[in-house]
């Protein structure tokens, strides 16, 4: 069925996708967070707000910290200009994706090389959280015993949505697998992990409305902005997963898998838009509390029962 769609038209797709791939990984998102960290470390200084820094330690905030964000900038500007170069040798080559798939590989590695610096910053605010509940104390703990429910967080239609279009992808990829009997490793494999990867998200939806907050000083304000990103995140992500296996077998069941490499990274622009993107919007860091941070102020009450 590829051979009936003009390869401009394939060419045109893929460049499209790779480029947005490009501009949102490692110009948009990096710049928008390189920001947000400045604004911080400008505004909130270890002096004044020794609570936000624990120990002294965070990877991109105050002091020699500051080069770290320099370079965390200089990183993205470079995994930039190595993706223009890439698309230059490609337009310069006459680079025609495979008809049978399988150049998305190429998209996964680049995109991976964009979000080292974000896997980085992700592992080192969870050291700092860490650090945060060691230096936590307080002698009263109380707290707001108010239920929190999945709804407050996020519309009905959308979980409803991840649902049906989990159950809908399970029918089709086993409908399309044929006969039980003749499945391969491969086939159990893939229902394993979509559906490992969805009670994930269940978890994490369970344990962020449930559960004690991260940080232990976050107002309560804040701290349902996050539970709300963190839940939108998890029900949109799961909803995406449907609907890209579902692209990807309906590719395979016709003929269609020269769409894969720019499906894949259209995909993964999702999940980021999704996720860091959601995040960003919904907990602006021009309306995040910080007085909870400031030295000499109460500490927050926890997300426990009080202490007897």
């Amino acid at each position: 069925m590829a051979d009936q769609i003009p390869m401009t038209a394939i060419l045109f797709v893929f460049y499209l996708t790779f480029a947005g791939q490009i501009f949102l990984l490692s110009i948009h998102y990096p710049n928008q967070l390189a920001n947000r960290i400045s604004y911080v470390l400008k505004n909130y200084p270890p002096t004044e707000y020794p609570k936000l820094y624990p120990s002294g330690f965070t990877i991109l905030t105050a002091g020699a910290k500051t080069s770290r964000l320099t370079l965390f900038k200089r990183y993205n500007q470079l995994v930039a200009l190595l993706g223009g170069a890439i698309l230059v040798a490609m337009l310069a080559s006459g680079y025609r994706p495979a008809d049978k798939g399988g150049d998305e590989i190429f998209v996964m590695l680049y995109f991976f090389l964009q979000t080292v610096p974000f896997i980085v910053i992700a592992f080192s605010e969870f050291r700092n959280y860490k650090l945060m509940h060691q230096a936590f104390q307080t002698t009263t703990r109380s707290a707001d015993l108010r239920p929190r429910k999945l709804f407050d967080f996020v519309a009905p239609a959308y979980v409803v949505a991840a649902v049906l279009l989990f159950i809908a992808w399970a029918t089709f990829y086993m409908s399309s697998a044929g006969d039980v009997a003749t499945w391969t490793t491969e086939k159990y494999a893939t229902l394993s992990i979509i559906s490992g990867m969805n009670l994930a998200y269940i978890i994490i939806i369970w344990r962020a409305i449930s559960g004690a907050k991260l940080d232990p000083y976050q107002a309560y304000g804040d701290q349902i902005k996050t539970i709300e990103s963190i839940t939108k995140t998890m029900v949109f992500s799961s909803i995406m997963i449907s609907v890209f296996m579902i692209l990807t077998q309906a590719a395979d069941e016709y003929a269609l898998e020269v769409f894969d490499p720019p499906l894949v990274s259209f995909y993964m622009q999702l999940c980021v838009v999704m996720g860091i993107g959601l995040t960003l919007r919904l907990t602006k860091i021009e309306d995040v509390d910080f007085s909870v941070y400031r030295a000499g102020t109460e500490t927050p009450s926890s997300d426990k029962a009080p202490a007897t």
